[in-house]
């Protein structure tokens, strides 16, 4: 994954602010909305990042 790819590009949300986000202990996807508040501009980004999130938390929950 490029940590440095737009997720959210109204905010500039990265891939890595989001992974970042779920190692500093979000359990989920509104956690990481609450931090990152990603999807208050146009909203187009939300359902891509519910995924990469719960890919995320899938991958982390392995280790």
């Amino acid at each position: 994954m490029k940590r440095e790819k737009i997720a959210c590009n109204c905010k500039n949300i990265t891939y890595g602010m989001i992974e970042d986000s779920i190692k500093k202990g979000a359990k989920s996807y509104e956690d990481v909305e609450k931090q990152l508040r990603f999807g208050t501009g146009c909203g187009k980004c939300k359902e891509f990042i519910q995924y990469l999130i719960r890919d995320l938390l899938e991958e982390q929950n392995k280790k």
